[in-house]
């Protein structure tokens, strides 16, 4: 699906299961130059098994509009917008090679 974040339309793979308010959320975040695709076998298990799954394309790639992040605190912020125009108080986030710095970067910055 795509949500407008920051003012461009962000991709978020879903896991093929609607978002569930209801469940726990988890966020996957790619590292750089890949996109939701790294997590799709994770996403449709843990879509399937009770979570809400958001793995993201970050802007500028994959599926998703705007430029790419140049730092590690923009790209954070990206997910934290994200978090918030799906009104989502809690996540779990997961992040590959610069996709940890972006969920460590996140944590901190909205824990």
């Amino acid at each position: 699906m795509l949500i407008d974040v920051q003012g461009a339309p962000l991709y978020v793979y879903t896991g093929a299961k609607p978002f569930n308010p209801a469940q726990p959320t988890i966020v996957f975040i790619h590292g750089v130059l890949n996109d939701h695709s790294v997590w799709i076998l994770q996403s449709r298990y843990l879509a399937h098994h009770n979570w809400n799954v958001l793995a993201i394309d970050l802007p500028g790639h994959g599926k998703s509009g705007g430029e790419p992040p140049s730092t590690v605190q923009e790209a954070a912020a990206t997910v934290i917008a994200l978090l918030d125009a799906m009104k989502i108080d809690k996540a779990v986030l997961v992040g590959h090679s610069f996709g940890s710095l972006i969920a460590m970067q996140a944590a901190a910055d909205a824990p």
